[in-house]
């Protein structure tokens, strides 16, 4: 599949209108918001709009290939920076002991306590993914008979030992390793099982991160019932708020001290876990409601495709591109074969979009990408 077009970091405005709420609500109007607000805003541009800025700064770490001495390498720098990471909440948390925050500085101090918790959480899930890769890696590899999509070389079929057929999408593989897959016709994996594995020939030092599917296991909800669903994962979403706001409450009045900001970390863990439960199917909602159903091009060189699919598409406007889809209905996968074309919600655009049939109960969640060459023309300016 092609990379992936860049489009400018809007989520960073939110992060600077967080920030600026905060302080304002704190401080208000004075000599250094008037210098820092403007300053913070400049800066916000130049991260939102730059293209080439350190990873490192936005977040955005790019995808490398995977091998066992970056990964031992990733674990070993983990476990130097898990102690200090620790000192620093051991270090708020006295602070936070000895000085109570009183009035805004309350919104400060539970500011800081969850980023420092956060980098804990963080760096010992990293340990454990780190360790856990290893210790995969160090155990015995199945032989599974493979079949790559033509074109693709990330994609195709494998039988399990049981004659089972799945799909299998590798993520981040080296090419090295896809040229050493691809003429054996074989996928050496951590496990014979659908699910998420590694694959890489035995005893070598690079793998890929692989996910097996069966076509069983690759059912999507139906139209009709995601607005359902999206109501009961609100419903879910505002329990546990609420849940959170009664706890701290009665933790701040009924005990006090250092175990509210304790408890503040987990609570705002269990929000943000259920706020982004809630937010797969909202994004599915939102992606079937872009507009009317239009038709575009399209075709594959499978023959078989009640799973992962890849193929070409036509734009309205002309321009050539790929498509992507993870999960693929047998109804969508007819009409591509038979009538060659897909028919999306709202007008195709390069992103993910929603895929299905105009008079079905079905659908899939596409990505597009434009790849011809004229994208590049001023008229196309964000591809």
């Amino acid at each position: 599949m092609d990379e992936r077009g860049w489009r400018p970091r809007w989520w960073l405005f939110a992060v600077f209108a967080v920030v600026a709420a905060v302080h304002l609500a704190g401080g208000g109007w004075d000599s250094t918001t008037a210098v820092g607000l403007p300053a913070g805003f400049a800066a916000t541009l130049v991260l939102v709009f730059v293209r080439r800025v350190p990873s490192w700064v936005t977040g955005e770490w790019e995808s490398r290939p995977w091998s066992r001495s970056w990964v031992r390498a990733s674990r070993n720098r983990t476990i130097v920076a898990l102690p200090f990471a620790l000192l620093g909440v051991v270090a708020v948390l006295i602070g936070l002991a000895d000085h109570p925050p009183h009035g805004t500085d309350v919104l400060y101090a539970a500011f800081v306590a969850a980023l420092a918790v956060g980098l804990v959480v963080v760096l010992v899930v990293r340990w454990g993914r780190a360790v856990r890769t290893l210790r995969l890696l160090a155990g015995p590899r199945t032989a599974l008979p493979a079949r790559f999509d033509a074109g693709s070389g990330e994609t195709g079929t494998v039988t399990f030992p049981d004659g089972t057929r799945a799909y299998f999408t590798l993520h981040d593989s080296p090419r090295e390793l896809i040229r050493e897959f691809e003429p054996a016709g074989t996928l050496h994996v951590t496990a014979a099982a659908p699910g998420k594995v590694l694959a890489g020939q035995p005893g070598g030092d690079e793998f890929a991160r692989a996910t097996l599917r069966v076509p069983r296991a690759t059912r999507t909800p139906s139209r009709s019932s995601l607005k359902r669903r999206l109501r009961l994962r609100t419903v879910a979403f505002a329990a546990v708020v609420a849940a959170g706001v009664a706890l701290e409450g009665a933790a701040v009045v009924l005990v006090g001290g250092a175990l509210p900001w304790v408890l503040a970390a987990p609570i705002l863990l269990a929000v943000g876990a259920t706020a982004l439960w809630r937010t797969r199917v909202a994004r599915a909602v939102r992606l079937l409601a872009a507009g009317p159903w239009t038709s575009i091009t399209a075709a594959t060189m499978a023959t078989d495709v009640d799973g992962p699919v890849s193929g070409w598409v036509v734009f309205p406007d002309g321009l050539r591109g790929r498509f992507h889809i993870e999960y693929c209905p047998p109804d969508v996968a007819a009409e591509l074969l038979r009538r060659r074309r897909l028919w999306v919600a709202g007008a195709p655009r390069p992103g993910d979009v929603a895929v299905g049939l105009p008079e079905g109960d079905t659908f899939a969640i596409a990505w597009l990408a434009v790849t011809d060459r004229r994208a590049r023309r001023l008229d196309h300016p964000r591809f």
